[in-house]
């Protein structure tokens, strides 16, 4: 599994920076776009929407609202929008930590995952395309953040990992590990005061503000665990060898994107 992972990855990497690169923010949103709806098509099978007509109107209603935030959601109206966004992803951090497995039984529960694929979906995608807007550099290592992260929080728990971190969630995932990707996102936090050359008044704000993302990037992983253990299923699909849909792979990005947006808002 690990081998097919790192393959994937070898793979996909390479392509998403050359996209970056290469394409013009216009371009990179419609690509993000197509990605974004081939992960509701995926949520809309977590939800248990199993008929071929309910999922294609799920992905239609996705769709439009992409569209309904790129034409209509511009400053002052960003601020307010993200900091709704980053409310949300903010009280999941402390609702998943007392998380039951008995909620999956819950009707409300069904509910909330069904409406809630705008707020994880639709956002990300928004806040990807900002982030190219603001810059090639700016994106990048935002993305940086979230895989430095999520390759110390592996390795790390994988060697050092003693407790869980949500048993009933994600039993795989330990607090060591959690530690791990905190820590690395501090050197990361580093590295990008040099490349940006901030002023040394915002460098703790920065630091603050990377950790959170790799903290709020775990609250993605496991919203995405909880979406998948209401539908009793390992993966969100096998479009990805060694990691499954396209949701196992952009969770932990639709909740960070957001609030890196945000927290920029406020650094710059």
């Amino acid at each position: 599994m690990l081998r097919k992972r790192i393959i994937t990855a070898a793979i996909l990497a390479p392509l998403v920076i050359l996209a970056i690169f290469k394409l013009t923010n216009e371009q990179l949103a419609v690509l993000f776009a197509f990605v974004t709806l081939v992960g509701a098509w995926e949520w809309s099978n977590l939800i248990g929407y199993n008929q071929l007509v309910k999922k294609l109107i799920y992905v239609f209603l996705i769709a439009i609202s992409i569209i309904a935030v790129w034409l209509f959601i511009h400053d002052p109206l960003e601020l307010v929008f993200f900091s709704i966004v980053g409310v949300w992803w903010v009280v999941l951090l402390f609702v998943l930590m007392i998380y039951k497995s008995e909620w999956l039984k819950s009707k409300l529960l069904h509910k909330i995952l069904i409406f809630s694929g705008f707020i994880v979906l639709v956002p990300s995608w928004f806040g990807l395309v900002k982030l190219h807007d603001y810059g090639i550099a700016m994106l990048l290592f935002f993305l940086v953040i979230i895989w430095v992260a999520d390759i110390a929080a592996y390795f790390v728990g994988k060697r050092f990992g003693r407790n869980k971190l949500a048993p009933e969630l994600s039993p795989g995932k330990s607090r060591e590990g959690l530690m791990g990707a905190l820590l690395a996102s501090v050197l990361v936090a580093y590295v990008g005061i040099q490349i940006f050359s901030l002023d040394k008044n915002t460098w703790a704000i920065f630091v603050i503000l990377c950790v959170f993302v790799a903290l709020i990037s775990v609250v993605g992983d496991l919203y995405e665990s909880l979406l998948k253990r209401s539908a009793g299923v390992k993966d969100s699909g096998k479009i990805l060898p060694g990691h499954g849909g396209v949701l196992d792979r952009i969770d932990s990005i639709t909740a960070a994107a957001p609030i890196y947006v945000l927290g920029l808002k406020w650094v710059l």
